[in-house]
């Protein structure tokens, strides 16, 4: 968003709020309406613009022309809708409902009859049902419509002050208007990704893409239909653009999202070649990453983003070829298992076909051991390698201790089943850089005391037997042996726990530098997990630790100190932003447009 500029926005500039459906001509009762014979050409042009692009809400009466009239008449009766029920035929297919565009009457319309639906399941036909759910879509497209104009107008004035601060010298990150998708993603609560990407398309499409924002006006075009055709024609010049959004926005209500994207990419191809050329080369220079992931089932995925396709191919055919030869030895699993089963080993430093070398079998009793059998490993049988963990691997102390079956969390990745925890935990006790900390949580989920061990720890090669503990223990201690089990960890990780500043400070972790010590980054971290901003989930070991009021006015301390990502702390310091720590584990944001904002101590689950 950053130095986007909006010269050839058709947006109103002298305030005029197209969403509010202002009429312009000599009928208007409006006291701000010009004759349109007065209209300077400049003026009229607009209009012109704003009227073919369907910015411009027809009148009430306009709405009107077209409408069923047995329709009209339930809906003017004299208890309007609230004394009248209008027929449940209307959302046939192809009758007066089904056909409406989307606005008041229809939403209105929609609501009797889904409470209709709720209160008398049976009510509907199917025919009449799947017209009401029609109706729903099309009038969340028109609500997908209404957002996307309030961010257009929302970036046109985030960018004037953005321009005029550049103008007058202002230097970067000082400049008003500077982050209009932080200010968004806290009112959405999205990412700044999110935000930034939905603040190009309502851009897009309110300045280049008119007959794509009529269709989401009309109810024909949702938002995601709408963004693929805005990222695929932002490339392009006004003309092109304005030859794809004629195609695709005439062919969007009838494709799958898919098949649509596919289209679009394909006009992309024939009408902006060298710019597809550049996005993909700029892409692969500054975007290239190995990315890991959470799945929706609950496990994992790692994968390399922004490849060259020769290397992807070309390296897709290795893992097959290696996956084909396990298959062929005998292991187990799909060809997709296998394909994994390879990379996740040549990933971590071991060769996929080890795994087919035979291994004695265990000696039965009078059995020569010549005459054994041998067995080859099964894609289970190896353990993930040494891993180094430091703070981001958080296990709570029954599920550690096998009494408990509370998930653990690995910062980034989410919750943990014991099985997990427990591959992971004998990983990480082998690597040498792996530290124990340990953090006491309240019954509200928040920390209260935190502490870490002094050098390396090995885990015991076997782990302590579980307790026995009453169904479903979350991992709560419920006898003496759970107890007596949690404070010998405590002993031999000689770990002296200290306490998290909540709702006063008593200034004892207090320092007098600049750069918190690694005891006082711990208790901020253990303390609040994440950045500190409204909607944004940094890791808080990857953020930096910001004074909430500068030192040294503001004192190096647990009631002054709070994780921010380099993001949220470069606007946290840009005009119009203001940032409060009223207690130490709480932080209130005021935007811009002076919406405040409070976030808290991470509360885990339990």
């Amino acid at each position: 968003m950053d130095g986007q500029s909006f010269s050839n926005s058709p947006l109103p500039r002298d305030g005029t709020n197209s969403a509010h459906g202002s009429r312009l001509g000599p009928d208007s009762d409006s006291p701000d309406t010009v004759p349109l014979d007065d209209l300077d050409d400049g003026h009229f042009e607009w209009l012109v613009r704003e009227m073919e692009a369907g910015r411009l809400l027809p009148s009430p009466e306009d709405m009107i022309v077209g409408i069923d009239p047995m329709l009209l008449s339930a809906l003017c009766g004299p208890n309007e809708l609230s004394g009248q029920v209008v027929a449940d035929e209307a959302f046939e297919q192809g009758e007066a409902a089904d056909t409406l565009r989307p606005g008041p009457l229809l939403a209105a319309l929609t609501a009797q009859a889904v409470s209709r639906v709720a209160s008398r399941p049976a009510a509907l036909s199917d025919n009449e049902l799947i017209g009401v759910l029609q109706a729903a879509r099309r009038l969340a497209n028109l609500a997908a419509y209404q957002q996307t104009v309030a961010i257009a107008e929302f970036a046109r004035r985030r960018q004037t002050q953005f321009e005029a601060a550049k103008a007058r010298g202002v230097p970067v990150g000082c400049r008003d208007g500077e982050f209009p998708a932080e200010e968004l993603a806290m009112e959405l609560v999205d990412t700044g990704a999110y935000t930034s990407a939905r603040i190009d398309t309502a851009i897009e499409l309110a300045t280049r893409l008119p007959r794509t924002l009529t269709g989401m006006r009309e109810g024909l075009i949702d938002l995601d239909r709408a963004c693929t055709i805005a990222s695929r024609t932002r490339a392009m010049t006004d003309i092109d653009a304005a030859c794809a959004d004629e195609v695709l926005a005439a062919a969007a209500p009838d494709l799958r999202p898919d098949q649509l994207a596919r289209k679009a990419a394909a006009l992309e191809l024939k009408l902006a070649p060298e710019a597809v050329a550049a996005r993909k080369k700029l892409a692969r220079q500054l975007d290239q990453r190995v990315e890991a992931r959470r799945e929706e089932s609950g496990n994992a995925s790692l994968s390399g983003r922004e490849l060259d396709t020769a290397d992807v191919i070309a390296s897709k055919a290795y893992i097959d070829a290696i996956a084909v030869k396990l298959r062929n030895a005998g292991l187990e699993g799909t060809v997709g298992h296998l394909r994994a089963l390879a990379m996740t080993d040549l990933t971590q430093g071991r060769n996929p076909l080890d795994r087919i070398k035979p291994s004695p079998a265990p000696v039965s009793e009078g059995i020569s051991p010549d005459n054994q059998s041998t067995v080859a490993p099964t894609a289970d049988d190896y353990s993930p390698v040494p891993l180094p963990a430091l703070i981001n691997l958080l296990v709570p102390a029954g599920t550690l201790l096998g009494w408990g079956t509370a998930p653990a969390q690995a910062a980034g990745w989410g919750l943990l089943d014991a099985a997990e925890t427990s591959a992971l935990v004998r990983a990480a006790a082998q690597h040498p850089r792996t530290r124990w900390c340990m953090t006491i949580i309240a019954p509200d989920g928040t920390a209260v005391a935190h502490g870490c061990a002094q050098g390396a720890h090995p885990w015991p090669g076997n782990d302590p037997p579980p307790a026995k503990s009453p169904p479903g223990n979350a991992g709560n201690i419920q006898n003496s042996s759970q107890a007596a089990q949690l404070l010998d960890l405590l002993r031999r990780l000689k770990i002296t726990l200290e306490p998290i500043a909540r709702d006063t400070c008593d200034h004892r972790n207090a320092e007098d530098r600049y750069v918190p010590s690694r005891k006082l980054k711990h208790l901020i971290h253990a303390r609040t997990q994440t950045c500190a901003a409204p909607a944004c989930n940094a890791q808080a070991v990857y953020c930096d630790l910001d004074h909430t009021s500068p030192y040294p006015d503001g004192p190096t301390d647990q009631c002054n100190l709070n994780p921010k990502c380099r993001r949220h702390h470069r606007t946290k310091q840009a005009p119009g932003w203001k940032v409060a720590q009223p207690t130490p584990d709480t932080a209130t944001w005021t935007t811009p447009s002076g919406r405040t904002h409070r976030t808290g101590p991470t509360v885990h689950d339990r």
